[in-house]
């Protein structure tokens, strides 16, 4: 055979390229949006259950900041939560320079659902709180529900999310503490 390609070869060599670079609305340059993960019924339902176990955990100390994550039993979830001093506390960096700290981390061997929570004392300033979900506990590397509860001196937020496997979000809710105020 000679060095050379069909013609045909090359029409369509060019029309896949085209169909991979050019045939979106952004502009150039701009990322490239991935639709995210859909709820389903039995997702709510299931994150719905997590919000409740969420929900009966007894409320922690008013003084300091609780952030908690339940997730169900099919996955390895990961809690971040980034502190004022931008330092970031979890599995492997408890605990912070301000005392931020992991009390727990819930992998695949421990039963589920299970509920991983950072304990921060009260330090003025601006929080993010991200997932992570590295790995999977079983077979399926399908999006999975979670719930977050955050307390705070000034009250208490739940949140639901699908998290999707190997993608870390590092801001899934974002918050500000502000300075204590005394009567």
């Amino acid at each position: 055979m000679s060095g050379t390609r069909s013609g045909s070869h090359w029409t369509g060599l060019a029309v896949l390229i085209a169909a991979c670079v050019g045939c979106d609305d952004a502009p150039p340059g701009a990322p490239v949006r991935v639709p995210g993960p859909e709820w389903t019924a039995q997702r709510s339902a299931e994150a719905r259950a997590l919000e409740a176990r969420l929900a009966a955990l007894e409320p922690g100390a008013p003084a300091q900041l609780w952030v908690h994550l339940a997730f169900g039993p099919e996955a390895d979830l990961d809690l971040y939560v980034t502190g004022p001093l931008e330092e970031t506390v979890y599995y492997a960096n408890t605990p912070s320079r301000i005392g931020g700290e992991l009390l727990e981390d819930r992998r695949c061997e421990h039963a589920g659902p299970r509920i991983e929570s950072v304990r921060f004392p009260r330090v003025p300033g601006r929080y993010r709180v991200g997932v992570d979900y590295p790995q999977t506990c079983g077979e399926t590397r399908a999006p999975v529900p979670f719930a977050l509860r955050v307390e705070t001196p000034g009250g208490r937020q739940q949140i639901r999310g699908l998290a999707v496997h190997e993608v870390f979000e590092p801001i899934v809710f974002e918050f500000e503490l502000g300075p204590e105020v005394k009567p």
